[in-house]
């Protein structure tokens, strides 16, 4: 319990190699291993990898799984050959850090110490977390001096070199025009008298009368949103019926269907959907358009970065694992 307990106050709240922040557990580990339990599951360059670190790896892969832990036996499986995975790679990363003699300096662990504390609402609180988990403030900080030092190991190899500039964001927009093209977007507004699924068969009747005379209505002269805060029954009638620009096929059935040959200004038929009857209007047609450099700019070199930083983060965990010997023992297979 001690060492998973200790690896779970420090794994979120420092950086990891993945360069993302950990999910930080919603629970801790379902039944904690009596004491001597821990068992080494496999060798990295002959330092022993044991189950508290898989299993406290493990803890922050799960809340993203399931919030009630309802995990399979095989995804859960599948879940710890991954924690284990990460497991190995933090411990080739921390190996590749030492070789290089990094080391976090003490700003850095005065600031990864005090997110660690302050965390917990205090020094008090802190103190009282480790005392219920039978750890130590020395346990602690050697955990955190090891992260920091996979942390900066991570940051020399990869995040020092993956950044994209603005001219190579600017180069790939000129060679690459098609995916900065906005598809057709059109201006939609309903009309929506909602049934429930669950409701008595004589709902619909009564909602499709609605309906019906709400289309009347529209024939008579009414302003399509008037007659949305007239007759809808769903929270569009507060806007008038105004769903904003939508891309043409993003729309869900019928209302797909019917914009395709609606005309501009002309509201549509009742038509029926699992979700009760509405009236359709398009207002407006925006046809396709490129977005302009400046427009994409900021987003595009964000995510370019991302791309290479991903791709130089697996191109340097492979050659850490090329060159070193790792052991799996029988029960981690």
């Amino acid at each position: 319990m001690t060492r998973v307990a200790i690896l779970l106050l420090v794994l979120p709240l420092c950086a990891t190699p993945a360069g993302a922040q950990r999910p930080v557990p919603s629970h801790p580990p379902a039944t904690p291993p009596p004491a001597g339990a821990v068992q080494e599951v496999a060798l990295v360059n002959g330092t022993a990898v044991t189950s508290d670190r898989v299993a406290a790896a493990l803890s922050t892969l799960i809340p993203q799984e399931s919030f009630h832990r309802n995990v399979s036996a095989e995804r859960m499986a599948a879940l710890r050959q991954q924690a284990l995975s990460t497991v190995i790679d933090e411990e080739l990363a921390y190996q590749d850090g030492r070789r290089q003699g990094l080391k976090g300096s003490d700003a850095d662990f005065k600031a990864a110490w005090a997110q660690t504390v302050n965390r917990y609402g205090g020094a008090t609180r802190f103190d009282a977390a480790l005392r219920k988990a039978g750890a130590s403030r020395a346990s602690v900080e050697q955990e955190i001096r090891r992260r920091l030092i996979i942390d900066l190991s991570f940051r020399q190899a990869v995040m020092d070199r993956c950044s994209v500039t603005s001219d190579e964001a600017a180069q790939f927009y000129r060679e690459h025009p098609e995916r900065f093209i906005e598809p057709e977007q059109l201006h939609v507004h309903a009309i929506t008298i909602s049934v429930d699924p669950s409701s008595p068969s004589e709902a619909w009747p009564a909602a499709k009368a609605r309906a019906d005379e709400a289309r009347r209505a529209l024939a008579r002269g009414m302003a399509f949103a008037e007659a949305a805060r007239t007759y809808s029954t769903d929270p569009g009638r507060a806007s008038g019926g105004d769903m904003g620009l939508v891309h043409r096929g993003s729309l869900a059935s019928p209302f797909e269907t019917i914009v395709q040959t609606l005309p501009v200004g002309a509201p549509s038929d009742v038509v029926e959907s699992i979700y009760g009857y509405h009236i359709v209007l398009v207002s407006e047609v925006k046809p396709p358009q490129k977005k302009t450099l400046e427009q994409v700019s900021a987003t595009l070199t964000k995510d370019l970065s991302a791309t290479r930083c991903a791709e130089r983060k697996d191109a340097w965990l492979q050659g850490l694992r090329a060159s070193a010997h790792i052991q799996l023992h029988e029960a981690a297979r």
